[in-house]
């Protein structure tokens, strides 16, 4: 990660693969997430620099995307309150869209995620 993106600048949002492979062909510019107390503690009144999208937890090897962060509008979704977060294409500051590899860090065995 560049090294003036750290932690307490920086939104860190976790995706599934399908939501991921969307971002990756573009289809997919705005991130949700629902007004939970969870979310409204990270994101309302929040100043951040940056946000980062991983594709699933886990080791340092993940796929991820660093955009600039250029703040979360409210907006109705499906009858819920959310957070609209831009993440257009020329926001992206960073990128690693793929896996770096296709062995597991823990079981050292091919990675399901890496299959065709």
């Amino acid at each position: 990660m560049s090294d003036n993106a750290g932690s307490s600048n920086t939104l860190y949002l976790i995706v599934i693969k399908e939501v991921w492979d969307r971002i990756v062909k573009g289809d997919k510019t705005i991130e949700y997430r629902e007004r939970t107390d969870y979310w409204d503690k990270r994101i309302n009144g929040r100043e951040y620099q940056y946000i980062r999208i991983t594709n699933g937890y886990g080791n340092l090897t993940r796929p991820y995307r660093l955009y600039q962060y250029t703040g979360a509008t409210r907006v109705m979704k499906d009858n819920i309150q959310c957070y609209a977060i831009n993440i257009s294409e020329d926001l992206v500051v960073e990128s690693r869209d793929y896996m770096e590899s296709s062995i597991c860090h823990y079981s050292h065995l091919p990675s399901t995620s890496s299959y065709a």
